[in-house]
């Protein structure tokens, strides 16, 4: 599954100021609950924080990536947040995020996230992804940035794309 499937431009936020992680995972399931995605936030809202009391999903370099899964969801959808001041995630490299990617993922195929998780993770981890999500100005323009990558990324990957 890929990245530009999951991800509307509709989900995006650019220069969100949330003052801390609960208010995050607040945010999100607030704008999943509204997207139709769940009938109640706060069942969202405490799938978020039950997995983040099992393991942070702060994977570094200023990166979080949450997950929840939701019945009313039909297939795996991703908000992404770009906050105007970093929070503490209790990141694994102690330092603050800035760049959510988070997931709404079925509760019919629970294991479909992980496929689009190692995705992620496996962007991030090329230095010119984070900082092309920080600096493009806009919903519009995060959007094609990951479009972007995530075409380049299948060449270097898988010599084409998938």
């Amino acid at each position: 599954m890929k990245i530009r499937e999951c991800l509307d431009v509709n989900h995006i936020y650019v220069g969100i100021h949330l003052p801390g992680k609960d208010d995050v995972l607040a945010f999100l399931a607030e704008k999943a609950a509204a997207s139709g995605l769940a009938m109640d936030s706060g069942a969202l809202l405490s799938g978020f924080r039950e997995r983040e009391d099992s393991f942070t999903t702060g994977i570094g370099l200023g990166i979080a990536l949450p997950h929840t899964t939701s019945a009313q969801c039909t297939k795996t959808t991703l908000f992404l947040l770009r906050l105007s001041r970093p929070v503490d995630f209790e990141s694994i490299d102690d330092q603050p995020v800035d760049v959510v990617l988070a997931l709404i993922i079925p509760t019919t195929n629970p294991s479909e996230h992980l496929q689009i998780l190692a995705r992620t993770a496996r962007l991030c981890k090329q230095q010119a992804f984070p900082e092309a999500l920080r600096q493009s100005p806009d919903a519009g323009t995060l959007w094609e940035t990951i479009r972007r990558f995530e075409k380049d990324a299948e060449i270097a990957w898988y010599g084409g794309e998938v």
